[in-house]
């Protein structure tokens, strides 16, 4: 994908996230004061991203993001509440793009495009291939890590960096659930826009976030009905 082409895409804001930003910051007055605690001194969401940021994003990692996230950038903020305890924040961190939790900067997660994202069903094959691609033959499939070990025995000291990164390829987290548990964003892949849950322990499955009717949440509407809940427990 060229950057002409990313830049063409950057205007685009057919996703309407037209007074959402005003409305959590209304519902996050509405319980500070239900819990007797003043105005806040820190901006409830980090500023937006313009059109040549997240340009930028795109050409640092060779995609676009979906369009409801990018929009989002543009028109909510790179971060701020959200489902669960909140979003994590894009920022640019010694002139690259990068995804931070809890403002820890020494550590941004940074999109990996050189793949879909590989969904629970097809991960050990994925697995396989890696370890073969190395020049190394599986073993024994472990019961709940799967080819950890395998990993370790290939990859070093660094066989655990290796295996987490490449199971959260083409994709970002995008909130922390706490205690271990996380959202991911899909951005590259048949699944593109929907999102993932990940619970805690070391190799658990991604679950599909789904609405009451059983349809896979995107950015959007994971969004969107988190905040009416809120704002319905607010009144």
């Amino acid at each position: 994908m060229s950057v002409l082409a990313v830049d063409r895409r950057a205007v685009n804001t057919r996703a309407h996230w037209s007074g959402v930003r005003e409305r959590v910051i209304a519902v996050e007055e509405a319980e500070r004061r239900a819990r007797g605690r003043g105005p806040s001194r820190y901006p409830t969401f980090e500023p937006v991203l313009t059109p040549a940021a997240i340009a930028e994003v795109e050409a640092q990692f060779g995609v676009a993001l979906p369009d409801e996230y990018r929009t989002f950038l543009a028109e909510v903020g790179a971060g701020g509440p959200g489902p669960a305890f909140e979003l994590t924040s894009l920022r640019r961190i010694d002139g690259k793009w990068g995804w931070v939790w809890e403002n820890d900067e020494d550590h941004p997660w940074l999109l990996d495009p050189s793949g879909p994202f590989i969904e629970t069903e097809d991960w050990v094959d994925q697995q396989i291939a890696t370890l073969r691609a190395a020049g190394y033959e599986p073993t024994t499939r472990d019961e709940d890590d799967d080819y950890l070990d395998d990993y370790r025995k290939v990859f070093g000291d660094a066989g655990d960096d290796v295996w987490f990164l490449e199971r959260g390829r083409g994709a970002i987290p995008i909130s922390d659930n706490g205690c271990g548990m996380t959202c991911w964003l899909i951005i590259v892949g048949p699944h593109r826009g929907e999102l993932r849950d990940r619970d805690c322990a070391v190799n658990p499955p991604f679950e599909p976030y789904v609405d009451a009717n059983g349809n896979h949440h995107t950015f959007r509407s994971w969004y969107l009905e988190w905040l009416e809940q809120r704002e319905r427990t607010a009144r």
